[in-house]
């Protein structure tokens, strides 16, 4: 690059590279270090669900991502000897269009991201480059790097910190971590179907057994992971062997008809970041936070960090907002993340009883809480609950419209049509007065790529919306206009003169406190 970047990424995992892929979009210059030269090639995470595939798209590689997964349709609770206790069935599209669980190869997943970067003039890798250190003055930050040709310096305008669990960029920030009361080794085992099956289930299963509580689940085409407890006192060395493994899994499949890919001992643990920015220098994805894996959340929270991260540095760095708009990367994520931790902790706790009498009673409870008609609920993702308006829509993942057409079958999805951006979504352009008017081009003016759409009647330079689903038309109600970031969060509805002048003070740095709910709820 000719000068310093405005943007200097640490890590090069799917956070890392969603974030630099969001940040070029934002006509950023990015520079992004990675201590490995090659994607892991062994799955980590599995689970993408509705909304994080979304933002895949609106990174260019949700084709490659859906080529390489498989929906998963629901969840099964069972008892020790497989006798079901709770079966639920989810067929249907979320509002963003996709399924909501969707179980994926994450080297596909990083290598597609990783091939649209290569093709982006703004963004530059360097892989097998190690940061040993990160400072910050009133100017910038300035790494100190170990590169194949020796110790080297870099600097740019701000730093962040995507390099994992062990961060470096954390604790050059001086930031502890919460911890939220969850400590559990498990033993993951990933194996590739052969014979050319496709999926040994559609569906996730938690086997609750109290000598070995267990996941089952789809990881992709052919492909499917175990998730076994550990019990305390077992050997490490001795449960890992190719032996053991074969013997675990043999109660779920033939172990002649797989390969197993990979098998690593993890220590499930739930942790937030107190700090997740220091003035230049901030954190995302596991670096940030980390969480057990019971609800596959790890790596779709730590994109949605980079997608609400990455429109607010380009703000800041194009004068468009103060730099204080970056505190609210951790104003809104921080609640959002601790209440998916906490949820994932929850349910981690009923599969994980070991005590037999306890087992048999919550097996008793789960089986009345059925016959009663009451089985628990799916999983509801929480509400983004700082940073947004006060009303019923503020903080909710927006539903995926599509551009409308005289013909069905070429309508495309808004997000393919317009990209990362904000949305000013109109009601209807035939009332328009002119104070709103005045109140769309202040919107406009304060984030220059807004794109304004409408759900009914015709104007130039407004997308006209069709909206199939109709969940966009219920969520809009009875008010006359919707904004939305370019994440896709709903920052608040209402008369657009009311969205212009709280979009005006959210871009200073005032955000505004959104109701507390039941983040489960």
């Amino acid at each position: 690059m000719d000068k310093n970047p405005d943007v200097l990424i640490i890590g090069l995992g799917p956070v890392g590279a969603a974030l630099a892929s969001f940040c070029s979009k934002c006509s950023l210059t990015v520079m992004v270090i990675e201590r490995d030269t090659e994607v892991y090639k062994q799955p980590r995470a599995v689970a993408m669900d509705y909304e994080v595939l979304r933002q895949v798209n609106l990174l260019g590689v949700a084709d490659e991502v859906l080529k390489a997964s498989r929906p998963s349709l629901g969840y099964e609770f069972v008892k020790h000897n497989r006798e079901i206790l709770v079966s639920r069935y989810q067929s249907d599209l979320a509002p963003t269009g996709y399924h909501y669980a969707n179980m994926f190869h994450q080297p596909t997943f990083e290598r597609a991201l990783r091939d649209k970067l290569a093709m982006l003039p703004n963004v530059e890798v360097h892989l097998g480059w190690e940061v040993n250190s990160v400072k910050q003055d009133a100017d910038g930050v300035t790494a100190i790097v170990d590169t194949p040709n020796g110790t080297k310096s870099v600097s740019a305008s701000f730093a962040v910190g995507c390099d994992g669990g062990r961060s470096l960029v954390r604790r050059s920030i001086g930031s502890q971590m919460y911890d939220l009361g969850f400590d559990e080794p498990w033993l993951v085992v990933d194996v590739k179907l052969g014979h050319g099956v496709e999926s040994l289930s559609d569906k996730a299963m938690q086997l609750c057994d109290p000598d070995r509580p267990t996941t089952s689940t789809q990881s992709g085409p052919g492909r499917h992971r175990w998730e076994f407890m550990i019990r305390p006192g077992e050997d490490i060395d001795e449960i890992t062997k190719q032996e053991s493994i074969l013997n675990w899994i043999s109660s779920w499949v033939d172990p002649q008809t797989v390969t197993i890919e990979r098998n690593a001992v993890y220590q499930f643990h739930g942790l937030v970041a107190k700090t997740w920015r220091d003035k230049r220098i901030m954190i995302i994805g596991d670096a940030a936070h980390q969480m057990p894996p019971f609800l596959g959340q790890g790596l779709c929270s730590g994109v949605r960090d980079a997608s609400n991260l990455a429109w607010k540095l380009a703000a800041v760095v194009h004068g468009q907002a103060p730099d204080s708009l970056l505190d609210t990367v951790q104003t809104e994520r921080s609640p959002h993340v601790t209440a998916i931790t906490e949820a994932a902790i929850a349910l981690g706790k009923i599969v994980c009883i070991t005590d037999a009498k306890k087992a048999a009673e919550r097996d008793r409870r789960f089986q009345a809480d059925v016959a009663a008609g009451n089985p628990p609920p799916f999983p509801k993702m929480p509400d983004i609950v700082n940073g947004v308006l006060e009303d019923e829509a503020a903080g909710r993942v927006l539903p995926e419209p599509f551009v409308d057409s005289d013909d069905p079958l070429t309508q495309v999805r808004l997000d393919d049509s317009v990209g990362y951006v904000p949305l000013l979504i109109l009601k209807d352009t035939g009332d328009l007065t002119a104070d709103d008017r005045a109140s769309i081009q202040q919107i406009v003016s304060l984030s220059p790529l807004t794109r304004v759409c409408s759900l009914t009647g015709s104007l130039d330079g407004v997308i006209e919306l069709a909206d199939p689903s109709g969940d966009l038309t219920a969520m809009l109600g009875d008010d006359r206009a919707l904004l939305a970031k370019p994440d896709r969060i709903v920052f608040g509805k209402g008369s657009t003169q009311t969205l212009a002048d709280q979009w005006a003070s959210y871009l200073n740095g005032n955000a505004f406190l959104h109701h507390t709910v039941d983040a489960m709820s």
